[in-house]
């Protein structure tokens, strides 16, 4: 019996720790919501390229596709 309400409990705890929302002191929604739209974009722009590399279509180039930053 006491493992069920034990079970009950952590259940709930966990519930109530995941419904909770992405709220956060400093951010206000809009915000919080902007962030996490702008990185799902940037996941998903990366998908072809992971696609490529995943499937070995990716050739290797002396070009770096990614800007190189000058020091």
């Amino acid at each position: 019996m006491k493992l069920g309400m034990l079970a009950l409990f952590g259940g709930a705890i966990l519930a109530m720790s995941t419904l909770t929302g992405c709220e956060t002191l400093v951010d206000t929604p809009g915000q919080n919501w902007n962030r996490m739209a702008h990185s799902q974009d940037t996941n998903f722009k990366q998908i072809p390229e992971d696609t490529e590399r995943l499937l070995l279509l990716y050739r290797p180039s002396w070009l770096a596709r990614e800007p190189i930053p000058l020091n």
